[in-house]
């Protein structure tokens, strides 16, 4: 059974049949891909030093293998939300991961750096069209406290997937099944990928809402181009030195978006489909929700970032021994993002992030006292029990979050407000890592007796600054409508 609309829906969202049952086997099934996706990135960025070594590659060849993904990503995501809604958003599903996989495989056997970035590349589009269908399939196939149970895991994915990444790229690294360790780690996706894809072909439902038969070939090339100009200068800025034309680009994107605003107003009046619909940013919890996302996403990508930087580069940890430490935080958050799922029909969505805006900002500001008290005798036990707290913080913001963004939203919008979402958060994690570089950058630029204490106190300062983002993510959530 699938979604059905009248000829004419670009202005009002389709009639939906009932949903399709999802059931629990369909949900993992679904769930995976989001898994893969944000496994592969975090895992990657553990392995690029490997990387390196191993194939000879420059500090800008190195950055690109970790940008490739995620511009690959970024990119097409809307577009694909778009196309699961008239194609179905099963067939997307899974000819993303199959294309996922097969470019991991790929990646496993690259011969040289070229190949490797490109290979990435093409992994990070094949995400992308599997991605945006799981928030999609979930949106069309629940209800209720069903739904709000699924978008609990959904958010316990996004969130605990990073540190779970981190963790089994820090071990896959001692494994060098195929000559690296690096190999190992992109060898392994491959399995996933297979299994995942065989799961989602016997358990993923068929859903889409096809309503008119027409992409906007024109508003996919200007958001294209606006996402480009927005993502080749912040993740590769920085690394070639912030030449003149990254700086053209940023200038140019926000004149793009307004374009590709102004096409989408245009369609919507001519009763025709755009590729985001104007009704969907209408409704005010997606709207402001969007808003607290780039706060959230942005802020714990700097964290991510400088935390890598900090305990590796810094104090001299081992990349397992630094994904270790933030295990506690990745289980913490999965536990409680469950519950959170399991909570929020009884207290409702504004209740929860207020509570988790709060837990985390309390959190986050007695973590980086403590960072600062240490210094560079950091305790691994100390850091990580406190990561536990924020952990629990962040799970009461990032479920609920999805689940107030989502439930006004038509099952007939369901693709692009995936989409819309993913592409935010993908948007802000790359914005946070760029800030966070440059910070970086300008406080380790003295002297090397002093470089260790630079890193740990820019730890602590991101850690302040994300507190204060959870700070405005909780007045955020006060303007939320109570359910």
């Amino acid at each position: 059974m699938t979604e059905t609309s009248t000829p004419n829906s670009g202005a009002t969202p389709a009639i939906s049949s009932p949903p399709v049952p999802l059931g629990i086997p369909g949900l993992l099934a679904t769930l995976s891909a989001l898994l893969l996706s944000v496994v592969s990135f975090s895992a990657t960025g553990i392995a690029v030093p490997d990387i390196g070594a191993s194939l000879h590659a420059s500090a800008a060849e190195q950055s690109l293998v970790v940008s490739a993904y995620s511009l690959g990503f970024a990119v097409p995501l809307v577009l694909a939300g778009r196309l699961g809604d008239l194609y179905g958003r099963r067939r997307l599903f899974l000819l993303g991961m199959a294309g996922f996989t097969l470019f991991s495989l790929a990646a496993t056997f690259s011969p040289n750096i070229t190949v490797l970035i490109t290979a990435r590349a093409l992994t990070g589009i094949s995400a992308a069209a599997m991605v945006p269908q799981v928030l999609a399939t979930i949106t069309a196939s629940t209800q209720g406290r069903e739904r709000a149970r699924a978008v609990g895991l959904f958010g316990a994915t996004a969130g605990g997937a990073t540190a779970i990444g981190q963790v089994l790229g820090g071990v896959l690294l001692s494994v060098p099944l195929f000559g690296a360790g690096w190999r190992t780690v992109f060898a392994v996706s491959v399995v996933m990928g297979a299994l995942s894809f065989l799961a989602a072909l016997r358990w993923v439902p068929a859903t889409n809402s096809p309503g008119h038969r027409s992409l906007d070939l024109v508003g996919t090339l200007l958001l294209g181009a606006a996402l480009i100009s927005l993502l080749v200068p912040v993740s590769q800025g920085a690394a070639l030195g912030w030449p003149i034309w990254c700086w053209v680009l940023l200038v140019a994107a926000p004149f793009l978006f307004a374009l590709f605003w102004v096409r989408q107003l245009q369609l919507h009046r001519a009763d025709t489909a755009p590729l985001v619909p104007p009704p969907l940013l209408r409704l005010a919890s997606y709207r402001l929700g969007l808003v607290m996302a780039l706060m959230l996403q942005s802020a714990f990508g700097a964290f991510t970032f400088v935390y890598a930087l900090t305990t590796q580069t810094g104090l001299g940890w081992t990349p397992l021994h630094a994904a270790l430490v933030l295990l506690p935080f990745a289980l913490s958050f999965f536990a409680v993002s469950v519950w959170s799922g399991k909570l929020t029909p009884r207290f409702g969505f504004r209740r929860l992030l207020v509570i988790g805006g709060i837990i985390q900002a309390v959190m986050l500001f007695a973590t980086a006292v403590s960072v600062l008290l240490q210094g560079t005798g950091m305790n691994s036990w100390t850091l990580a029990g406190l990561l536990i707290g924020v952990g629990v913080g962040q799970a009461f913001m990032f479920g609920p979050l999805v689940g107030a963004m989502v439930a006004d939203v038509p099952p007939s919008y369901a693709g692009a407000a995936s989409g819309v979402l993913q592409t935010t958060q993908q948007a802000a994690m790359g914005l946070g890592v760029a800030i966070a570089g440059g910070f970086l950058i300008t406080v380790t630029n003295g002297p090397a007796e002093t470089v260790t204490s630079a890193y740990t106190t820019a730890l602590a300062v991101s850690m302040i600054v994300q507190a204060a983002f959870a700070t405005a993510f909780t007045l955020a959530a006060l303007a939320l409508p109570k359910r």
